[in-house]
């Protein structure tokens, strides 16, 4: 007898980004990807969905410049308190230079515009880098 193939758990990604036709495209393409997507349009809704108990993402991406008092910096900054592991891209058009100060260690920028195929490609880069980790 054959042993029915293992589902394994969906990659749950927590997409923030304001612009929704960059949303709906990187949704669709992430998608297209294998990767489960929960999206937010505001820095304070991420904050929210971080919190919440029982939803545990497996990276975070994230524009920097959002509406509201919260920007991408401070997303980040609490995704890594809830999850010091949780891998993070910020996606930006102008405020890369600010990265070194206020991102988060061992997190991946991209300058808008970029390629949907490059997010895919960030993510898998520091998932696969975070699963190596043993500790």
């Amino acid at each position: 007898m054959c042993e029915e193939p293992r589902l394994t758990q969906p990659i749950l990604l927590l997409l923030v980004e304001d612009d929704a036709l960059i949303l709906e495209m990187l949704t669709e393409s992430l998608e297209e990807g294998g990767f489960t997507i929960q999206a937010a349009a505001t820095a304070e809704r991420a904050v929210e969905m971080l919190e919440a108990d029982g939803i545990k993402f497996s990276a975070l991406i994230t524009d920097v410049n959002l509406p509201g008092e919260l920007t991408g910096w401070i997303v980040a900054k609490r995704a890594r308190e809830i999850n010091e592991e949780i891998p993070v891209i910020y996606m930006t058009g102008g405020a890369a230079h600010d990265w070194a100060s206020n991102g988060v260690p061992k997190s991946i920028l991209l300058m808008k515009p970029f390629a949907p195929a490059q997010v895919i490609t960030a993510v898998s880069q520091l998932l696969n880098a975070s699963s190596g980790n043993t500790g």
